[in-house]
């Protein structure tokens, strides 16, 4: 750094910084919350699933737009030992989607209350973020990429099983015939999210 830069490095110590703290002095970083459905805003599809069942909220943990970008809900918290970029990545693997395309978002305790503790807590303890959300943000990426297939063979008229998904595409293995998942995103947020949802073997990942 030159000393043109104008900028002054302070050296303060961690009893100073909390007194800072306790009068009110703070940086808040905020994500901004859209649940909207239809239209080309923010969330068109949504899947997810909470330790002992499915939720009947389609916009749970993942959101799909119009143009692919897909938005990962996390309810768990980063203090540096990637709780966040591990559950997204579980997401996106199971998901098959572009990881250029991935984006996340917090919700609020706020909107947790106001939602009927859909996320239920927000506690994150060493390595339990990862450890106790796994399972559950795992089949909610499967099933999401489930119903994206499913929408997609609908429209084509041809049997599910003769899809599959690959960085956000969805493509016939009988034809030449090829969509994107924020194609098909609306009619697959209307669908009925799967009960039965297989995951890939780690040594698929």
């Amino acid at each position: 750094m030159s000393a043109d830069d104008n900028l002054m490095i302070a050296n303060v110590s961690r009893r100073r910084f909390l007194m800072g703290l306790a009068g009110g002095s703070a940086l808040v970083l905020a994500a901004r919350w859209d649940v909207a459905l239809g239209g080309n805003e923010k969330a068109q599809f949504g899947a997810g699933a909470m330790p002992g069942g499915w939720v009947d909220d389609p916009n749970v943990f993942i959101h799909i737009d119009a143009d692919g970008l897909v938005t990962i809900v996390n309810n768990r918290s980063e203090m540096g030992q990637g709780t966040l970029t591990g559950l997204a990545q579980l997401v996106a693997e199971e998901l098959e989607c572009d990881w250029a395309n991935v984006t996340w978002e917090f919700p609020t305790p706020g909107e947790n209350l106001a939602r009927e503790r859909v996320w239920r807590d927000f506690s994150t303890g060493g390595s339990q973020g990862l450890r106790s959300s796994q399972q559950y943000v795992r089949e909610g990426g499967a099933a999401a990429r489930m119903m994206l297939v499913q929408a997609a063979a609908n429209e084509w008229g041809v049997p599910a099983e003769e899809c599959y998904a690959e960085n956000s595409v969805i493509r016939h293995r009988g034809s030449s015939k090829r969509t994107t998942f924020g194609k098909v995103a609306d009619a697959a947020s209307k669908l009925t999210p799967p009960t039965d949802v297989p995951l890939k073997d780690v040594s698929e990942w």
